[in-house]
């Protein structure tokens, strides 16, 4: 079992390790909570490569929201799983209501997991800029 050499402060990501995100998997998203405990979640994202981007759709009352907006440029990570083979993702989390991009989560959701998303009252999207990259076995 080795470490990829994606250590570090960086966006870089091995053909193997897109192509792993590229496939239509959940992932555990980790926020911390106000008193600094970690809160994980089990959720669908998506993963833009040009902007360095996650999409996740939520609602504003979770957890995971709270958590963000408790903490300006809140750090947060999601790991995608397969066996033994992992990506993770971390970076700075902001959340919107803004309703394009809200659209554009949706869109990209469409597109990854062949159906929309629930549309429940208070749908907001958090948007993760992906500053490091890890991946194990990808």
């Amino acid at each position: 079992m080795t470490l990829s050499p994606q250590r570090g402060r960086t966006t870089a990501m091995s053909p193997s390790a897109a192509a792993f995100l590229a496939a239509p998997h959940t992932a555990v998203l980790t926020t911390l909570r106000p008193d600094g405990s970690p809160h994980l979640t089990p959720v669908r994202f998506t993963w833009d490569p040009r902007a360095g981007l996650v999409r996740v759709l939520t609602v504003n009352t979770t957890r995971k929201v709270k958590n963000v907006l408790a903490t300006p440029d809140a750090r947060v990570a999601l790991c995608q799983v397969d066996g033994f083979a992992w990506v993770a993702l971390e970076g700075t989390a902001r959340v919107s209501d803004d309703p394009r991009r809200v659209a554009e989560g949706v869109r990209r959701y469409s597109e990854r997991y062949f159906s929309g998303p629930p549309n429940p009252p208070g749908r907001v999207v958090v948007e993760i800029g992906i500053d490091r990259v890890l991946s194990l076995n990808c």
